[in-house]
């Protein structure tokens, strides 16, 4: 009984947004990549329309922060001009442990060159 109320709920409130948002893909939209400062792998996956938010997460191959271990963070990123501010929760992995409870990326998008920087100054490429 309760999965079948859940389940009309998330459709009420699904058939309640725009669909503009889920029918077209945002210029941030995609698979990028980059090389973190420690030499690790870091993944960006960014879905949305991209017309005041985007869907994000983030994934880092060996995070510092976990010891080494695999980090993941999720959450909706903001749009600001070329810019988009992602906030989410960083866990470690595997396990799911919290690091942060809170944490805040930001993205600069290069339109001409095609990639994002992020906070950090670690510049991002669309993955192939």
């Amino acid at each position: 009984m309760k999965r079948a109320v859940l389940a009309i709920a998330a459709g009420l409130v699904l058939a309640m947004l725009p669909t503009t948002a889920w029918a077209s893909s945002g210029q941030l939209a995609g698979t990028w990549t980059s090389i973190d400062g420690d030499g690790s792998l870091q993944t960006l996956s960014i879905t949305g329309s991209g017309q005041t938010a985007y869907a994000m997460v983030y994934v880092d191959e060996s995070a510092t922060v976990c010891n080494g271990a695999p980090a993941r963070a999720s959450g909706p990123g903001f749009v600001d001009g070329d810019g988009v501010l992602m906030f989410g929760t960083l866990v470690c992995l595997p396990g799911g442990n919290v690091f942060k409870s809170r944490i805040t990326l930001g993205y600069e998008y290069d339109p001409g060159a095609g990639t994002l920087t992020d906070s950090f100054g670690i510049v991002w490429h669309r993955a192939a």
